[in-house]
């Protein structure tokens, strides 16, 4: 059948890459053992044996299998087990990972692939899974069957065929199955920090985005896609490490636009303090102390270590490094606020720009067509009296009297 040898290797490789269909109909489901692979038919076996060694297919595979099994009512067991069971593809055959060890990266990599999938996992219609055989050892796979399918004919009017484009529909159903499925390997203690929840919360996925409640700060919602777009425009271009810091730096610090100026000379990551709970302060003596700042460890962990590791300066320890925490490209001043508002009306265009190129509707009362610098500040104020006591937050509002801060306290806390 084959000329030689390395024909038929390579045969076998494509076929190896192509996705095929892992779990059955809801009622020979119900019967596996969710623990292993007993009672499995041969052909799943077999695929899975084929699978990139390097994926842990079997365990990968075992992990989804335990995940539907909560979700076995008949409607939703076919919607999540599409869903889930892309998931599982992707991972074993593209991306060549455990399931477990995807991240934040991959899972936005695994959108973009869903949204416009090749035509080697798109059938032309809906096909059956399994070709039908009196014992389970004869069953086979449907070789017409794909992940995705078109519910319209593929074939245009003029003969030409037509490129599978996910509806935001099907994005957002596909977006909240993976993040239910990482939320339960999160809390089976299987995965450390659930790689969808910071995308789905951003709701990139969702038909659109949540109407603004009209106060002064950002919703979680537009906080988290104002955060992921500027750390994906600084991946992608070093210049933006500086606003990504900019922008962190006055969340994380609750500034107002005028201590940008009063206090941007002086603001340095040696700065930073370790405090025993865990949170940073700002120690040196051109700052107020005892906990007047209490800065979230996610600040340093993330964002500063990110911003010293792009320039090389993760080997200088922390408070021997006088970085500005606002400095400019050039030269060794901080920027002023007016240059500040600058940056953050031009990141919340981005936002805006590439939410409407993926489908999204931007509300005319979206927090990125109305917001002001001091709305970072605002945020970060918020997210504080959710889950610190009135004294704790009353002592991060710098510049104020008493009673005003404590009036703002119920409005944050709301």
């Amino acid at each position: 059948m084959f000329r030689d040898n390395s024909q038929r290797l390579l045969v076998e490789k494509i076929m190896e890459s192509i996705p095929r269909p892992c779990f059955e109909t809801l009622k020979e489901f119900s019967q596996l053992d969710p623990d292993s692979l007993d009672g499995e038919l041969s052909v799943i076996k077999h695929f899975l044996n084929q699978c990139p060694a390097s994926s842990l297919p079997t365990k990968s595979y075992l992990l989804v299998k335990q995940f539907l099994v909560k979700h076995t009512e008949p409607t939703r067991y076919s919607n999540y087990r599409s869903c889930i069971e892309r998931l599982l593809l992707w991972s074993i055959l593209e991306a060549k990972k455990p399931i477990t060890d995807l991240n934040e990266g991959d899972i936005q990599e695994f959108m973009s692939f869903c949204t416009s999938p090749p035509n080697a996992w798109v059938a032309d219609k809906s096909h059956r899974r399994f070709t039908p055989g009196k014992l389970k050892q004869a069953i086979g796979f449907n070789p017409a069957w794909r992940p995705f399918s078109f519910e319209q004919p593929s074939i245009g009017d003029d003969r030409t065929h037509i490129a599978y484009i996910a509806g935001r529909g099907a994005l957002a159903m596909q977006m909240s199955v993976v993040a239910n499925f990482f939320l339960h390997l999160h809390y089976s203690d299987l995965i450390a920090t659930n790689p969808a929840q910071r995308l789905h919360a951003a709701g990139f996925y969702a038909i659109s985005l949540p109407v603004h409640t009209g106060a002064n700060f950002f919703t979680d919602e537009e906080f988290a896609v104002l955060m992921l777009t500027l750390s994906d425009l600084a991946d992608k271009d070093i210049k933006h490490e500086r606003t990504l810091l900019m922008i962190a730096s006055v969340y994380y610090l609750r500034m107002q636009p005028t201590e940008i100026d009063s206090l941007g000379g002086g603001l340095t990551i040696s700065a930073l303090r370790l405090m025993q709970d865990g949170t940073y302060d700002l120690v040196e003596e051109k700052f107020p102390g005892n906990h007047a700042w209490k800065i979230h460890s996610e600040f340093v962990d993330h964002y500063v270590n990110r911003y010293r590791k792009k320039f090389g300066q993760q080997s200088i320890p922390l408070e021997r490094d006088h970085t500005l925490l606002l400095r400019k490209i050039r030269g060794k001043d901080s920027i002023s606020s007016a240059h500040a508002r600058l940056l953050f009306r031009t990141v919340c265009q981005v936002v805006i720009d590439r939410l409407t190129e993926s489908g999204c509707v931007v509300s005319p009362d979206s927090g990125f067509r109305k917001a002001s610098l001091l709305w970072l500040r605002e945020t970060s104020m918020h997210h504080s009296a959710r889950t610190m006591g009135m004294d704790d937050v009353i002592r991060l509002v710098r510049k104020s009297n008493a009673e005003s801060a404590y009036q703002r306290f119920f409005a944050w806390r709301g």
